[in-house]
């Protein structure tokens, strides 16, 4: 490799709780210099191919990561990045973007790396202007049913409207014992008694696992283990037009936890482990329900099948709130500015 230039990343530890593992952040700047040679920039590649993440600042320790959105003619990059650790004491855990490499014509990416094997659907549902429903663990790709391309919370989003019925089938592929369910939300409307943000229910009218919001804006969780387990409504009211951060986990061991925007809003007990029975998982909908679609838009779904920890959930929601500073960037080097050093993950 013959990188020209790199920027030192680092993490503000004051903004993760405790320390982390096998973490994927997010980075997201705008920097000419990560525009292409041909816009004014020093980018070579012109998919943005020869910018990669390390572990260190002579690009030895190659990280996974998943570049969202690359733009060659701004120097927009929108990727996530796994890192091994991220410390919540000083000193910050620092990694590092190179770019400038002529010898570069392939994507140097592992995407399905960046999500440990706990993930079971990772759904950027990029880009804002054709979106995609894929997921990014390369296990259970999405079915659109009608959604159009938003503008995100991160990058692009779906955008879902009650009245043409349109929603995202997640498919039969997830089953597990135990969940966390994730989605940045911003609602237009509240039309319906009852509108989904992510659920997994089947065609025998039984609902397994799901976010919802009611017609008054109040959120509600719910969970079906031996009985049932739910919180509704929850202690928050949800207005229109603003992103909020969803996120419920359950399991045997500590029972139903639901979070708004990084918060533990309430719990209910435990009650023994999910009810696996196949069925289908949804965005904006849950069959079959209706009419419980969504009216608005929805971003960055996760499903996980394990009950993922409040200051893991915190950690990512103060790493993809509105003007987020979690990540900073330093400024322009070259690879002959310091010695050779491999950061030591702690």
């Amino acid at each position: 490799m013959a990188f020209g230039f790199f920027h030192a990343l680092s993490v503000d530890h004051t903004q993760v709780p405790s320390n982390q593992s096998n973490f994927p952040v997010l980075v997201n700047f705008t920097d000419n210099n990560f525009a292409t040679v041909a816009n004014g920039g020093k980018v070579q590649n012109s998919s943005g191919f020869d910018i990669g993440f390390y572990a260190d600042n002579n690009a030895a320790t190659k990280l996974a990561w998943e570049m969202e959105r690359y733009t060659a003619t701004s120097g927009e990059v929108i990727a996530w990045v796994k890192l091994p650790t991220v410390s919540s004491t000083s000193p910050n855990t620092t990694f590092y973007v190179f770019y400038d490499d002529p010898t570069i014509n392939t994507d140097q990416s592992n995407p399905t790396g960046v999500w440990d094997a706990n993930y079971l659907g990772v759904y950027h549902l990029k880009d804002g202007t054709t979106l995609s429903v894929a997921d990014s663990t390369g296990q259970n790709n999405g079915t659109n049913q009608g959604g159009t391309a938003g503008a995100g919370q991160v990058d692009g989003c779906v955008s879902l409207a009650s009245a043409s019925s349109q929603y995202v089938d997640l498919g039969t592929n997830m089953a597990p014992t135990a969940i966390t369910l994730e989605a940045w939300v911003n609602a237009t409307s509240f039309p319906n008694t009852v509108q989904i943000v992510v659920a997994r229910s089947n065609a025998g009218n039984t609902a397994y696992a799901t976010i919802q919001v009611n017609s008054t804006g109040t959120t509600a969780w719910y969970v079906l283990a031996a009985t049932d387990r739910h919180v509704d409504p929850g202690t928050n009211t949800l207005s229109t037009g603003t992103w909020y951060h969803l996120v419920m986990t359950y399991s045997n061991a500590a029972g139903l936890f639901n979070y708004v925007n990084g918060v533990q809003e309430s719990t209910a007990t435990a009650n023994g482990t999910l009810n696996t029975t196949s069925a289908n998982v949804y965005i904006g909908n849950e069959i079959p329900f209706s009419p419980r679609f969504w009216n608005g838009l929805i971003d960055e779904v996760r499903i996980s099948n394990i009950a993922r920890s409040a200051d893991w959930i915190k950690a990512t929601y103060n790493n993809h709130k509105p003007a987020s500073t979690f990540v900073s960037k330093g400024g322009q080097q070259t690879p002959s500015t310091f010695p050779a050093f491999v950061y030591a993950w702690s």
